[in-house]
């Protein structure tokens, strides 16, 4: 299946700005709601010569041949849509996640044994940021207190832990999550999992169904789509991250953020919607999420972003 994208703003300069948002630039390191997601106490310093989660794999590239994600749109050379950015690296075995999440939950100071019959899901994939090899996502629940967490982990490229980036309560008391539940209309929905927000970056986990393959997203800035990033899913989770190059966004007068979910057999499932306060989603957007973020441009000094996107 393939979709039909609306038509394209005729712009003087769409191939420049295709060029610029391919291009790579230093990264700004991605932001996280202070509510939902405990940054770490002190920096694990140990963790990186006591886990060796022996990935085997040089710099960014996945090792082997991964399977396959269902493709809804192929780019092709002609369109001019640029490739997929493929995020999953390798499934992490539990008793490795199991370590890595040990790791998170001492470092927010809590006192607990993470046992790999607890991993909900875990893997590994490519990071974004400039300078950083992989990064590990692991879910589990403890069975002591039930609770459910989410723990984003950055490794070297010897496969060590490098450091912890954050925990998330996603079930429990306070957490939305524990509210909400995939159903007919709603495959894939928004927890407090790992994930965050800042200019030109986006990072989220979602819960999804038997139904879901893959939750993917993509920058549009003025018109102008960048790659899908796409995230699989590993167990009942999916991360998904997507980034545009600072770069693109010089002088750029609108930015939005697209997500979609796709079945196994390549057919676009419903979207997700929003958490509400007190539990509940709200109703499934379509097939394609859109997300104006028009205010990371108010952000930038070199933007061409007029008042009425900058207002509150």
């Amino acid at each position: 299946m393939r979709i039909d994208l609306p038509p394209e703003r005729l712009l003087p300069d769409k191939d420049e700005r295709v060029a610029r948002i391919l291009a790579t630039s230093p990264p700004r390191r991605r932001s996280t709601p202070a509510l939902r997601w405990a940054a770490p106490v002190a920096a694990s310093v140990a963790a990186a010569t006591v886990i060796g989660l022996s990935l085997g794999y040089a710099g960014d590239d996945p090792v082997g041949t991964p399977p396959s994600v269902p493709s809804v749109a192929a780019p092709s050379v002609a369109s001019g849509q640029p490739a997929d950015v493929e995020l999953w690296i390798r499934d992490l075995p539990p008793d490795q996640a199991a370590a890595v999440a040990t790791e998170c939950v001492t470092s927010i100071g809590r006192s607990a044994t993470i046992v790999a019959s607890e991993v909900l899901s875990a893997q590994v994939q490519r990071s974004l940021l400039r300078g950083r090899a992989a990064t590990a996502i692991v879910i589990v629940k403890d069975s002591e207190t039930g609770e459910t967490l989410g723990c984003e982990a950055t490794l070297t490229k010897a496969g060590a832990l490098r450091a912890v980036d954050g925990v998330a309560s996603m079930g429990g008391r306070g957490s939305k999550s524990a509210d909400n539940h995939t159903d007919a209309t709603h495959p894939a929905i928004p927890t407090d999992g790992p994930g965050g927000y800042a200019v030109g970056s986006n990072g989220a986990t979602y819960e999804v169904d038997e139904r879901v393959a893959a939750v993917r997203q993509r920058f549009v800035v003025d018109g102008v789509p960048g790659p899908w990033h796409v995230a699989r899913a590993v167990g009942r989770y999916v991360f998904v991250q997507a980034r545009v190059a600072p770069t693109a966004l010089r002088g750029a007068h609108a930015l939005s953020l697209e997500t979609q979910v796709v079945g196994h057999d390549g057919t676009l499932l419903d979207a997700p919607g929003d958490q509400e306060d007190g539990g509940g989603i709200t109703r499934s957007p379509g097939t394609t999420r859109t997300d104006d973020r028009g205010w990371d441009l108010c952000q930038l000094a070199t933007s061409a972003a007029g008042p009425s996107t900058c207002l509150p």
